[in-house]
């Protein structure tokens, strides 16, 4: 399938980093969030059931980002993984910028899963 719904720069303040001082507060981070569907068959009739709620999907992200952790490994298969849970899409593609990173403009990750 070669249709792809893509949310793109969902902003998500959460708590991540390497040491304390880094974690001592939020930082914003950009999620690009991509799903292989079948937009012929959601048009032909319209039918919203066969696609995915990406509101609900931008809501179970930011459920997500409420939890701290030291890495964006770690935050993109977390986001993956409730992704696949909730939604279950064929696959989903992550890809998690962190925008506050000393000496470069940002640092993505992007991940397939399954």
């Amino acid at each position: 399938m070669s249709d792809t719904l893509t949310i793109v720069d969902l902003s998500l303040w959460t708590r991540i980093g390497v040491t304390e001082e880094e974690r001592a507060k939020e930082q914003q981070i950009l999620i690009v969030i991509e799903f292989p569907q079948d937009a012929a068959a959601i048009a032909k009739n319209d039918d919203v059931r066969k696609g995915i709620d990406y509101a609900q999907v931008i809501a179970a992200v930011q459920e997500v980002g409420k939890e701290e952790r030291s890495t964006i490994e770690a935050l993109a298969e977390d986001i993956a993984a409730v992704i696949l849970l909730k939604f279950r899409p064929d696959s989903v593609r992550v890809t998690v910028t962190k925008v506050t990173v000393p000496g470069v403009r940002c640092v993505n990750l992007t991940i397939t899963r399954p």
